[in-house]
């Protein structure tokens, strides 16, 4: 008959939160990050976009054991959401006036108001943060 040791169960949890914090760091964060990456290249390149600085100046994978628990979190760069569910076109009211340079005409232009995204229909969503964390869950599940 076996004997265990005591405490074998406190020690069998900290080696498991230990290794599941690893695993985080250097497999699971990792392909959240480049999953979404790939994701928003994607969108990036279909739509003509120059957002590089979402992919390239996310944070993380941050992880940080707390006890019992292991947190795992990405940051990315402000303003991604914008493209990740996308954006309606909508009036754009100055205080009192707004100033931007139009690149078509070379000019800086000010006007009280912009109806913003008339032309585009608005920025459609990406969903490359969403779709990589679909990817992320199998992974994780199986």
């Amino acid at each position: 008959m076996a004997t265990l040791e005591s405490g074998f169960e406190d020690n069998l949890r900290e080696a498991l939160l230990d290794e599941l914090k690893k695993k985080f760091e250097d497999e699971l964060g990792p392909l959240l990050i480049a999953t979404a990456r790939e994701n928003f290249q994607r969108y990036a390149s279909a739509n003509g976009y120059d957002i590089d600085h979402i992919w390239e100046d996310v944070e993380g994978p941050i992880v940080e054991r707390n006890g019992d628990s292991v947190q795992f979190r990405v940051e990315w760069p402000e303003l991604t959401a914008l493209f990740e569910f996308g954006v309606s076109p909508h009036t754009i009211e100055g205080n009192p006036v707004l100033h931007f340079y139009w690149e078509k005409i070379d000019e800086t232009i000010t006007v009280q108001s912009v109806e913003w995204g008339s032309e585009t229909g608005g920025i459609p969503e990406s969903r490359a943060i969403r779709d990589a964390l679909h990817t992320f869950r199998r992974v994780v599940q199986a």
